[in-house]
């Protein structure tokens, strides 16, 4: 029977090593806000040391590149290309680098990327396929951060993505949507403000891998044959006892505050300007227009324009979604 649009089957749950020292590329040279803090969280659990690669190995990425890109999106496309993307190890991956198959097509899919994204990666790939010395230094890069972690993998993360592995068919076997079954924040449950909320009206299949050093988040990266999610093996460690508390004080921060959640009430029930807003709560433009900042940054509600009128419209998904996910990150520790 064919796949409804929008159901995706799960080709397989498996290891990845390749996704392992990406994600751990990527926050050595993410400039993000969150790759500090989580390469830290690393550093005081699984992999100590891990910090003190920050500084050299970015340094050594942005020259190589020299795009002014943060983020490392081109090796998880590259192993795919290299079909060892699903290896329990990456040594099929370093001798890839060494000599590409240079008849494959590239980069295909992409559609979790923006469009602003997509060159970049394309380019990074084809300096891969044929500047040599491109090649070795960044296979150095890789082999070098692959070292410190792989003590770590072979004592214990191995193990552990095995027994996640098992835990995630069993989750997949009770006919829940991958969607319901992702853990929060991880980036599938903000698909729609990432700009992929249609990734499965056109990817029938997705290959899932649990990641030993992916302590939250996670990605979702398509890779045209299948989409690879990424999510972590483990999401009880101690040291996300007080990451989790900051989470969730955060979320529900944005609803902490009465007048902003009279606000939202009021646009549920009739989605308004900020001016029609003012008069029928008796507030100033100011006080309106800055707790509808935060709602906005929070993803809670949107402009839209009618004609010549602006309204701002509530999404009730992405209120449920916060509520939710408070809920559900304490709930996993009872």
């Amino acid at each position: 029977m064919p796949i409804e649009p929008g159901t995706p089957a799960c080709r397989a749950v498996a290891p990845s090593a390749p996704a392992e020292v990406a994600w751990l590329l990527n926050l050595l040279v993410q400039t993000a806000r969150y790759a500090e803090p989580a390469l830290a969280e690393l550093d005081a659990s699984l992999l100590p040391g891990i910090a003190r690669l920050r500084q050299p190995v970015k340094e050594r990425v942005e020259r190589l590149w020299g795009d002014g890109f943060a983020g490392c999106p081109e090796l998880v496309y590259a192993a795919h290309q290299a079909n060892c993307l699903l290896d329990e190890s990456p040594r099929r991956l370093f001798d890839w680098l060494a000599a590409p198959d240079r008849d494959v097509t590239w980069a295909r899919g992409m559609l979790t990327e923006s469009e602003s994204v997509r060159p970049a990666i394309v380019k990074r790939l084809r300096t891969l396929r044929e500047n040599a010395r491109t090649r070795h230094t960044y296979r150095e890069i890789l082999v070098e951060v692959w070292q410190l972690a792989s003590v770590a993998w072979d004592r214990a993360g191995r193990a552990a993505v095995a027994r996640a592995c098992d835990a995630w068919n069993a989750k997949l076997d009770t006919g829940a949507s991958i969607e319901e079954l992702m853990p929060p924040r991880h980036p599938l449950t903000r698909a729609d403000r990432l700009g992929f909320d249609d990734l499965f009206d056109h990817r029938n299949e997705f290959v899932l891998s649990p990641l030993y050093f992916c302590l939250s988040g996670g990605h979702v990266i398509d890779l045209y044959e299948y989409v690879h999610i990424a999510v972590p093996a483990s999401d009880l460690l101690p040291v996300r006892k007080v990451r989790d508390a900051m989470f969730v004080s955060d979320r529900l921060r944005v609803l902490a505050e009465p007048t902003r959640v009279h606000i939202l009430i009021q646009l549920f029930a009739a989605p308004s300007g900020v001016m029609e807003l003012s008069r029928s709560l008796h507030m100033t433009q100011p006080t309106v227009s800055g707790h509808l900042k935060i709602l906005r940054d929070a993803g809670l509600v949107q402009p839209r324009r009618f004609g010549s009128r602006t309204v701002m419209v509530p999404s009730r998904r992405r209120v449920e979604r916060l509520i939710e996910d408070a809920r559900a990150t304490l709930a996993r520790w009872d």
